[in-house]
């Protein structure tokens, strides 16, 4: 007996309409991470910081992406100056030598790369098609309900903070160091795990875990162009890493 896992909705209300397949841009953003990881050239890091900005923005409409990026690479940043700033062989300061500044601004910018990477891919990913899409080639239900349920983990988390939040504020209730775990981190896990449960009950009910083949209502459809370019960037990625070694 087939069982059903996709929505009856095609386009749901409110769902951001993306150009690429998910898997696509998985691939895509998987290929820059591996080029930025593997080659020592700043100039291909700073494009593919520039690149992955425009890509979050235009995936995101906002400025998320490279907020987040940003503020992941100044502590990344700052401990890499602590550790290769004063021991470079050219000092011009006590602690200081400029060779290990330039050895630190470099893997600073690598890690923005690496990071940029992975959060442009997401901001351009719909969560339920990318899940619907692992599903359709073959990945067990099972394994796409966990995956799921972890990168959705921390946008729940968050919208759950800001319920917190709001709902202390109307109550009038101040949140300081001495109450912040019963009145902030104590309602959110509650709360987080209430949902988990109310899902899982809800999927126990819809026949989630009863065996048998499993179908996609409206699978996420790719364009034939697509395939091209799930060869193309990979292809580059390693041709790049080939030719920074050779």
């Amino acid at each position: 007996m087939k069982q059903s896992t996709a929505s009856t909705a095609q386009v749901p209300v409110g769902k951001p309409m993306h150009f690429l397949h998910p898997l696509t841009v998985i691939i895509i953003g998987v290929s820059a991470w591996v080029a930025a990881l593997s080659i020592s050239w700043p100039l291909l890091h700073a494009a593919l910081i520039a690149l992955g900005w425009l890509a979050g923005i235009a995936g995101s409409r906002s400025l998320a992406v490279p907020a987040t990026s940003i503020a992941l690479s100044i502590p990344a940043g700052l401990s890499m100056l602590l550790v290769h700033a004063p021991h470079g062989e050219h000092q011009i300061a006590p602690l200081l030598t400029s060779d290990g500044l330039v050895t630190a601004g470099e893997l600073a910018l690598r890690f923005c790369a690496l990071m940029t990477s992975l959060l442009a891919a997401m901001a351009n990913v719909h969560i339920p098609d990318l899940l619907k899409a692992l599903q359709h080639v073959g990945l067990h239900h099972s394994v796409v309900y966990v995956l799921g349920a972890s990168l959705q983990l921390l946008p729940q988390a968050s919208a759950l903070i800001s319920e917190v939040v709001a709902a202390n504020r109307l109550a009038g209730r101040k949140v300081t160091l001495t109450t912040v775990i019963p009145r902030m981190i104590i309602p959110v896990i509650t709360r987080l795990l209430t949902r988990g449960a109310d899902r899982g009950i809800a999927l126990q009910g819809m026949g989630y875990d009863a065996p048998g083949r499993r179908t996609v209502l409206y699978p996420v459809r790719a364009h034939r162009w697509e395939i091209l370019l799930r060869l193309i960037f990979p292809a580059a990625a390693i041709g790049l890493v080939v030719l920074a070694w050779i």
